[in-house]
C-alpha cells in the first residue's frame, strides 16, 4: 500500500482490480462484500464512503480505467422523476433537490484526469490494481492522522495482507512488517529501523453448537457469523531482544507484559476499547459499534470470545515455558482478573480464568514436570538446591505439615521465586519458613555433623566476601547454622565455642550452647582456618562471665531471664560489679532484663521500684503493694546463695539502679508521637484521649508532648497515697516540666492536621487530671477534684470552717506556677454557699457555734448577689425553693415560707411565734442589696402597717401634736445647719400640721393573720397617715421607738437622737445648745402655723371598733374574732363621718382596709396653740393671739 500527499490531493492504491460485485458494493448501501465471505477479513468492509466526510471529489483507478464521485457534477434531468425539470421538482416539493452522488459513479476519461495524478498512477501501473485519489478538504487534519500511525506502526499486526504502508509525503516514510516463523516474531520497521517486536500466537477455534444456535436467533450478529463453525484467536505478546547500555552492561531482554495503556482490543484494526487490561494484544472478531469506540458487552459472541481468553492464554503460556527461549518469561502473560462491576464480558473472563488457575498445569518445576498452582512451591530460599546438607524429602514433609490450607504438592514441588506466580497463590517458602524449619524434628531427624560442616560451608562461600552480592536475602546473624552439643541448630549470638577453663565444655545438660565437638574439631583444623576466623568476626567466641554477658545476657536481654536463672544471673552480675568488670554503660544495657517482684512476677527492671526493705529514699511499697506488682523481690539479699557477712544494702541499690529500678517518683514525659491506643496502654485516661479536633469534625489520632507522674492514678480516692504523693511532687519536681502543651494529630493522613499537627494551650494532661480526677487531698480527709477544694485562706476558713474542702498539702507562696496549676477555688460561687448552709443545718449538734458563721455567709452573699449574672440569679432562684434557712427562734425552714420583719433592728421573736421569721443581725438588715437577697430566696417582706393593730382608749394625741408644731422651727433650723436639702426641711410644717393624725392610746397590740404578734409603742399607718402612740407619749418607754418612727415620717432618717433632744429638752435647753454649736435661733417669723385641711380635702373612713367579750378584754394576746365585733363594727360603719372616739373600755381592730383619718377644727387648734406659745416661745405676742402665717 503507498500514499502520496500531494496539497491537497490525496492518493493510495493496494488490492485485486475491481470486479463487478465489488464497483456494486462501492456503490451500494449496507451491500458489503465481506457479508458471506470468509476468506476475508472481518464482517465489515472498511467504510468506503467514509471518506466522503473528508471530500467532495473522490476519482478510482481499476484495471486501466477511471470513475469518480463528484459533488459538483451537473446530472442530467430524468423526466421520469416526475417533473420536466428540477426547479419544477422543487416547487412541487416545496423542498431543494439533493442528488445522492456518493452513490452515483461518473465514468471518466482518460484526458479528464488531472496530470499530476495521471502521472504518477502511470508510473506505477506495473504495480498498481486499484488506486483512489481524493480531494482533500482539510490537508492538516490529514497530516495529523498519519503522523500518529507513524506513532503506533502496529495497529497492521493483524492485517493478513499488508506488509508494507509508504507514505510519500515531504518525509518518505515506510513502515513494514517482517514475518518469521520462528515462535511467530513478526518485526515492526520504520524506515527500516526496528520500532517493536511481536510474538504472534493464531488459535483456531471450534464454535460450540450451542453458541451457534445463539447466533442464528440472533438478529443483531452479521450475517456471516451466523454459520461459522471455525473461529480464529490472536494473541500478540511484546518481545525485546538483549541489548548492552552506555556502559556496555547487558540489559536483560525477553517477552514483556503491555503497559495498562497500551492495552486495547483488535479487530483485526485497533478499536478504541481500553478498559480491558490485558498483558498481551487481543485479536478477534469483536462485535463492536460503528466507530469502534464500544464493544457490544450483551452479544452472545463476544461473551463467547472472552471466555476463550482466559483458557487459551494459559495454552499458549505452556507452549512458552516449555519453549527454553522464554522458560519463565511466559508467566509475565499471566493476566489478572478484570473485575469489573455489571460487566457480563469481564464476568466471562474471570470465570474462565479461575476454573484455568485452578485446573491448568502450566507451571514448570526444575524436572521439567508441569504442575498446577496447587502442587508448586516457590522457593524464595534456595534451599531446595542445596541437597548436600538439606534432605529434600524432609523439606517438603516440612512444609506440608505447616501448611495452613489443604495442599497437595507435587513429589518434586519446587520452582524458583517468580512473583507473577505468586500472584495467582503459589505457595512461597521464605526465609522465616525455614529458620523455623532448621529447628524442627522433621530437618535436624536426617540433618547430621557432616551435613552441618556443607552447611557451614555453604554459608561461608556465600557471606564471607565483604562485597560481593549473593542471592540470600538475609542477614547470616538470623540464620541458624551452627550445630550446638544437642545436634541443634543455633544463631551465631547464642553459641560458644568451648573452653576448657570454665568447666562447662559443652556436656548434654550444660546450661550455656557450645558448638558441637565434631565441628569445633574440624573447625581447628589448618583447612578450615578461615571458616572459624569468619565465625570469630561474627561473634563465636570462648564463653567467660563477661563475654556471656556481652554475648547472651546483653542482647537477648528482655527474654534471656526464667525463674529458674532469675537469681543466679544477678548474683554474677552483682558479683562483675563489685569486682569493677562491669559499669554503669553495661548495666544500662539491662535496663530490660526481667527482675523478680515481691510477688514472684518477672518484669523489666526499668519498671520495677524498691520494696521498702532495700530502704529507699521514697518509701512506696506500703501504699501501692496491693495496686501494682512492681516491688523488687528482696530475696536477691536473703537468699541463701547470697548469704555474706557486712553486706552493704548502698551497694545492691546502686546496683540496681543503675539497671534502672527506681525509687522515687518523677515525671514521665512522652516527646515522640503516641496513639490514643498507646497512650491508654501507659496509663493516660480514655476521657483525656477522646478530644475532638479544633475545627470539631474529627476524633483526635495521637499526641505528642504527653506528661504523667508515675503512679499518679494511684490517687484518685486514695487520700493517705495521694497527700503523700502530692507532698513529694511537690517539693521534688520543678512544676514548669509539667505544665508543657500537648501537640495533637487529627485528620486526612496527607493534610496539616496529621503531619505537623496543633499545639493546644493549657491542654497538658497534669491539669486535666487534677481537674477531671478526684485526686486532691483534703482537710476532710477525703479525695476531691480540684475545682471543689478552697486554697488555703485564713478568711475563707473562718467562713467555711469545717464544711468545706481545704487542700491538705500546702503550695509553697513563692512559687505561683503551682497555684496555677492546682488552681484551688479562691472564693465561693452561689452554689457554694447554699451546699455549707446545708451542710450547717444538717450539723444540728453545733448550731449554737455557727450562728455567727451563718450571719457571715448571709453577709457574702449580700455582698457578691449584686455582681451575679442574671443566669446564675435565675439558677440560684429554682435552687432556693427547695431551700432552708434558720428562723428566728432557731429552727430551720424552707426559705420560701419565710417572713422577715423590716421595722426595727434586731429579733422579733414574739412575731416569729406567730409566722416564720429568718434570723437576720443588725448589718445583714440594713444592707443595700437586702431586696435582691430577699427576692433570691422568695422571702416576703413584713412591715408594721402588714400587722393589724387593735387600740384602746384611743384619743387625738392634741399635746404631742402642739409639741411637735413647737420645736418645729429649732427642728428646721437644726436640719438647716446640718446642711439637709431644703425640699425635705419645706414639708416638715405641713406633714406635722396637715397630712398626718396624731392619736395616743392606752394599748396598741399587733396581730398578723388572726395571731398576735406583739404589743408596741408606737404604730403608723401608712395608708391614712395615722401615728399611734402609747399613753404617755412623752415616756421613756415609748421614745424607744418615737424618735426613729417620727425621722421615717419626715424623712430625716439619722436625727433620732436630734428629734429626742428637742421633744425631752426644755426651750432653754434647746437655745443653750443652739448658741453653743453656733445653730441660728429661730424667730418669730419661723414660726408656721397651717389650717388643717378641711373635711373635703381629706380621705376619711370609719374607724370600725372590736368589743371583744370579757374574757378576750381579760387575755390581750389574742385579736377579737369576727363574729364578736360584728355588731360593733357595723355600728361604726353607720355612724356619720364627725370624727368621734369612744371612751369606752374597748379595744378597737384596726387593718389597712378599715382606717380613718383623724382632723380636728382649725380654729380649736389655733386656740389651744395661741394659749401655749408665751410659756414657750421667747419672743412677743400681740394681743391674746400669736402673729402667724396662716397657709390654707
Amino acid at each position: 500500500m503507498t500514499y502520496k500527499l500531494c496539497i491537497r490531493q490525496h492518493v493510495f492504491y493496494l488490492g485485486k482490480s475491481f470486479d463487478e460485485k465489488d464497483l456494486q458494493g462501492l456503490c451500494g448501501v449496507n451491500n458489503g462484500t465481506k457479508k458471506k465471505d470468509l476468506d476475508k477479513t472481518g464482517y465489515k468492509g472498511i467504510g468506503f464512503k467514509a471518506v466522503f466526510g473528508k471530500s467532495d471529489y473522490v476519482i478510482i483507478y481499476s484495471n486501466g480505467e477511471y470513475f469518480r464521485f463528484d459533488s459538483s457534477y451537473q446530472i442530467k434531468w430524468n423526466k421520469q422523476w416526475g417533473t420536466n425539470d428540477q426547479q419544477a421538482w422543487e416547487k412541487n416539493n416545496d423542498r431543494q433537490f439533493i442528488y445522492p452522488w456518493q452513490i452515483n459513479p461518473i465514468w471518466t476519461n482518460d484526458n479528464e484526469i488531472p496530470n499530476r495524478i495521471r502521472n504518477f498512477l502511470n508510473s506505477k501501473k506495473k504495480q498498481i490494481h486499484v488506486a483512489y485519489a481524493i480531494l482533500l478538504n482539510n490537508v492538516g487534519e490529514i497530516h495529523l492522522a498519519i503522523d500518529q500511525l507513524k506513532q503506533q506502526p502496529y495497529m497492521f499486526l493483524f492485517l493478513r495482507n499488508i506488509s508494507r504502508i509508504t507514505f510519500l509525503t515531504q518525509l518518505n516514510d515506510t513502515i513494514s512488517i517482517a514475518r518469521h516463523f520462528s515462535h511467530g516474531l513478526k518485526q515492526v520497521y520504520i524506515n527500516k529501523k526496528i520500532d517493536s517486536q511481536w510474538i504472534i500466537k493464531r488459535f483456531e477455534l471450534d464454535v460450540p453448537k450451542s453458541i451457534r444456535d445463539k447466533l442464528v436467533g440472533d438478529s443483531k450478529a452479521p450475517e456471516k457469523l451466523r454459520s461459522i463453525e471455525k473461529a480464529e484467536m490472536f494473541f500478540a505478546a511484546k518481545y525485546k531482544d538483549s541489548t548492552t547500555d552506555e556502559n556496555e552492561e547487558m540489559i536483560s531482554g525477553g517477552i514483556e507484559k503491555l503497559r495498562d495503556q497500551d492495552s486495547i482490543l483488535f479487530s483485526y484494526l485497533p478499536t478504541k476499547i481500553s478498559e480491558y487490561k490485558f498483558p498481551v494484544l487481543i485479536n478477534a472478531n469483536f462485535l463492536t459499534n460503528v466507530n469502534r469506540e464500544q464493544i457490544h458487552t450483551d452479544s452472545v459472541w463476544n461473551q463467547w470470545l472472552f471466555n476463550k481468553i482466559g483458557s487459551e492464554i494459559f495454552q499458549w503460556i505452556i507452549e512458552l515455558v516449555k519453549d527454553k527461549k522464554f522458560r519463565s518469561q511466559a508467566y509475565r502473560l499471566i493476566p489478572s482478573k478484570l473485575t469489573l462491576i455489571n460487566n457480563i464480558l469481564s464476568r466471562q473472563f474471570d470465570d474462565s480464568f479461575a476454573v484455568t488457575i485452578k485446573n491448568c498445569s502450566f507451571i514448570l518445576n526444575r524436572k521439567n514436570q508441569l504442575l498446577r498452582v496447587s502442587e508448586a512451591v516457590m522457593d524464595s530460599t534456595s534451599m531446595s538446591k542445596q541437597s548436600s546438607f538439606v534432605d529434600i524429602n524432609s523439606m517438603r514433609e516440612y512444609i506440608h505439615n505447616n501448611n495452613r490450607y489443604y495442599s497437595q504438592y507435587a513429589d518434586y514441588p519446587f520452582i524458583d521465586y517468580d512473583q507473577n506466580l505468586l500472584r495467582v497463590g503459589v505457595r512461597q517458602f521464605t526465609w522465616d519458613e525455614c529458620i523455623v524449619m532448621f529447628k524442627s524434628d522433621i530437618f535436624l531427624r536426617t540433618h547430621s555433623p557432616d551435613k552441618n560442616k556443607l552447611m557451614i560451608e555453604y554459608f561461608y562461600s556465600n557471606f564471607s566476601k565483604i562485597g560481593t552480592a549473593n542471592d540470600i536475602n538475609i542477614n547470616i546473624e538470623q540464620i541458624p547454622f551452627l550445630m550446638d552439643q544437642n545436634n541443634h541448630l543455633q544463631l551465631i549470638k547464642d553459641i560458644y565455642f568451648p573452653a576448657e577453663t570454665i568447666g562447662d565444655s559443652g556436656t548434654s545438660d550444660s546450661d550455656n550452647l557450645f558448638i558441637n565437638k565434631i565441628i569445633f574439631d574440624w573447625l581447628n583444623e589448618k583447612t578450615q582456618k578461615s571458616i572459624k576466623q569468619w565465625l570469630q568476626t561474627l561473634g563465636v567466641i570462648q564463653r567467660t562471665d563477661l563475654t556471656f554477658l556481652n554475648k547472651t545476657v546483653i542482647p537477648n536481654a528482655s527474654t534471656y531471664i526464667t525463674s529458674e536463672n532469675a537469681l543466679k544471673t544477678i548474683k554474677m552480675l552483682f558479683m562483675l560489679f563489685q569486682k569493677h568488670d562491669i559499669e554503669k554503660k553495661e548495666l544500662n544495657q539491662l535496663k530490660k532484663l526481667k527482675l523478680l517482684t515481691t510477688r514472684g512476677t518477672l518484669i523489666a527492671a526499668e519498671q520495677c521500684f524498691f520494696c521498702d526493705q532495700y530502704k529507699p529514699r521514697l518509701p512506696l511499697e506500703e501504699y501501692l503493694k496491693a495496686k501494682e506488682d512492681k516491688f523488687l523481690s528482696f530475696d536477691y539479699i536473703t537468699s541463701d546463695i547470697f548469704k555474706k557477712e557486712n553486706e552493704d544494702l548502698t551497694e545492691w541499690r546502686r546496683f540496681f539502679i543503675m539497671m534502672g529500678v527506681q525509687e522515687e517518683l518523677h515525671p514521665i514525659v512522652f516527646n515522640r508521637k503516641l496513639t490514643s491506643y498507646e497512650a491508654v496502654g501507659y496509663g493516660f485516661c480514655d476521657e483525656y484521649l477522646v478530644t475532638t479536633s479544633p475545627d470539631g469534625k474529627h476524633i483526635v489520632d495521637a499526641f505528642s508532648g504527653l506528661i504523667t507522674i508515675t503512679f499518679m492514678q494511684y490517687t484518685q480516692n486514695n487520700y493517705d497515697f495521694a497527700k503523700f504523693f502530692w507532698l513529694y511532687v511537690i517539693k521534688n519536681i520543678r512544676a514548669e516540666i509539667l505544665t508543657q502543651n500537648v501537640r495533637i494529630y487529627w485528620g486526612h493522613s496527607n493534610k496539616p492536621g496529621a503531619t505537623v499537627g496543633t499545639l493546644l494551650d493549657d491542654s497538658n494532661y497534669i491539669n486535666w487530671f487534677i481537674k477531671n480526677i478526684k485526686c486532691m487531698p483534703t482537710t476532710i480527709k477525703t479525695c476531691e477534684l480540684s475545682s471543689n477544694i478552697f486554697a488555703d485562706n485564713k478568711e475563707l476558713k473562718e467562713l467555711c470552717g469545717k464544711y468545706m474542702c481545704f487542700p491538705s498539702i500546702s503550695l509553697p507562696q513563692d512559687k505561683i506556677i503551682w497555684h496555677s496549676i492546682f488552681n484551688f477555688k479562691t472564693k465561693l460561687s452561689g452554689n457554694d454557699y447554699f451546699d455549707l448552709l446545708e451542710k450547717i443545718r444538717l450539723d444540728e449538734r453545733n448550731l449554737k457555734d455557727n450562728l455567727d458563721r451563718i450571719q457571715m455567709i448571709y453577709y457574702h452573699i449580700l455582698k457578691e448577689i449584686y455582681f451575679w449574672s442574671s443566669d446564675e440569679r435565675k439558677t440560684m432562684k429554682t435552687q432556693a425553693k427547695s431551700f432552708y434557712l434558720l428562723t428566728e427562734n432557731d429552727q430551720w425552714k424552707l426559705a420560701n415560707d419565710l417572713y422577715l420583719y423590716m421595722e426595727g433592728n434586731g429579733t422579733n421573736n414574739n412575731l416569729n411565734d406567730a409566722i416564720p421569721c429568718l434570723k437576720l443581725d443588725y448589718k445583714n438588715r440594713n444592707h443595700s442589696h437586702l431586696n435582691q437577697f430577699l427576692d433570691l430566696f422568695n422571702i416576703k417582706q413584713i412591715k408594721m402597717n402588714d400587722l393589724k393593730l387593735v387600740d384602746k382608749q384611743s384619743s387625738p394625741a392634741e399635746h404631742f401634736r402642739r409639741k411637735l408644731i413647737e420645736i418645729s422651727p429649732f427642728l428646721k433650723k437644726w436640719l438647716k445647719n446640718s446642711s439637709v436639702s431644703s425640699d425635705i426641711i419645706s414639708v416638715i410644717d405641713k406633714k406635722i400640721q396637715q397630712e398626718n393624725d396624731f392619736i395616743e392610746s392606752d394599748c396598741l397590740q399587733l396581730f398578723y393573720n388572726q395571731k398576735f404578734v406583739q404589743e408596741t409603742n408606737v404604730y403608723f399607718d401608712n395608708k391614712y397617715k395615722q401615728l399611734y402612740v402609747r399613753r404617755p407619749w412623752d415616756s421613756e418607754t415609748t421614745f424607744i421607738d418615737l424618735p426613729n418612727k417620727l425621722c421615717q415620717l419626715l424623712n430625716i432618717r439619722g436625727f433620732e437622737k436630734n428629734i429626742r433632744f428637742l421633744l425631752k429638752g426644755t426651750i432653754e435647753e434647746i437655745q443653750k445648745h443652739f448658741t453653743t454649736n453656733s445653730i441660728e435661733i429661730p424667730t418669730k417669723k419661723d414660726i408656721v402655723i397651717l389650717e388643717r385641711l378641711s373635711r373635703s380635702d381629706i380621705l376619711q373612713q370609719s374607724k370600725p371598733s372590736a368589743t371583744p367579750s370579757p374574757k378576750s378584754t381579760e387575755t390581750t394576746t389574742s385579736p377579737p374574732e369576727s363574729n364578736k365585733s360584728t355588731s360593733s363594727i357595723k355600728n361604726k360603719e353607720t355612724r356619720s363621718n364627725k370624727h368621734e372616739y369612744t371612751t369606752e373600755t374597748t379595744g378597737t381592730f384596726i387593718d389597712n382596709s378599715a382606717n380613718r383619718k383623724y382632723n380636728t377644727d382649725t380654729v380649736l387648734a389655733l386656740q389651744q396653740l395661741n394659749q401655749g406659745f408665751p410659756q414657750y416661745y421667747p419672743f412677743s405676742c400681740s394681743g391674746n393671739y400669736v402673729l402667724m402665717e396662716i397657709i390654707a
